[in-house]
């Protein structure tokens, strides 16, 4: 029987030993090579531009984005979106007036993550998802993980959007 306990305690403290080496790699400073490619930030230049959304023909969202002291600004206009039980765009998504800076802009996994208030101060702000697919089209979607008083059962799929074409 102490055997077994023995045996037990040492597997215990090799389990935490091993978590306490992980939780306290990244803090400590370190980096191992995928979690630094993870966030490495992409070519600026595939993001870069005017990209527009539109639903039933009609310009919904418009995100502008341009490079900023080595990293990206811009703004998005504001507008209402509305999904059915699938996650498709539904009645009730329009565009509204006005446009908000992109927050807390930054990039992870190759895409750019960035933080809009809403038009409505009472209301809390909105984290986005912006993915550049190819030279001229990408795909913008809320991040509903931390979203307050969205169902948590309904996947958003991406809107797609495509980026005007720079003026020759």
């Amino acid at each position: 029987m102490k055997k077994r306990t023995r045996i037990s305690s040492l597997l215990v403290l090799v389990v935490l030993l091993i978590g306490a080496a992980n939780f306290a790699g990244p803090a400590c400073g370190a980096q191992t090579p995928a979690s630094s490619a993870k966030d490495e930030t992409p070519d600026l230049q595939a993001f870069v531009g005017t990209w527009t959304a539109t639903y039933r023909g009609e310009a919904l969202a418009v995100l502008v984005l341009r490079e900023y002291r080595g990293g990206l600004a811009g703004t998005l206009n504001n507008f209402d979106l509305s999904v059915d039980k699938d996650g498709n765009l539904s009645d009730g998504t329009h565009k509204d007036q006005g446009d908000a800076p992109l927050l807390n802009a930054r990039f992870k996994d190759g895409a750019l993550l960035f933080v809009v208030m809403q038009k409505d101060q009472y209301q809390p702000s909105t984290e986005w998802k912006f993915v550049s697919k190819s030279n001229g089209e990408g795909e913008l979607t809320p991040v509903v993980d931390y979203q307050i008083g969205g169902p948590k059962d309904v996947v958003v799929k991406p809107i797609r959007m495509i980026r005007e074409r720079a003026k020759p």
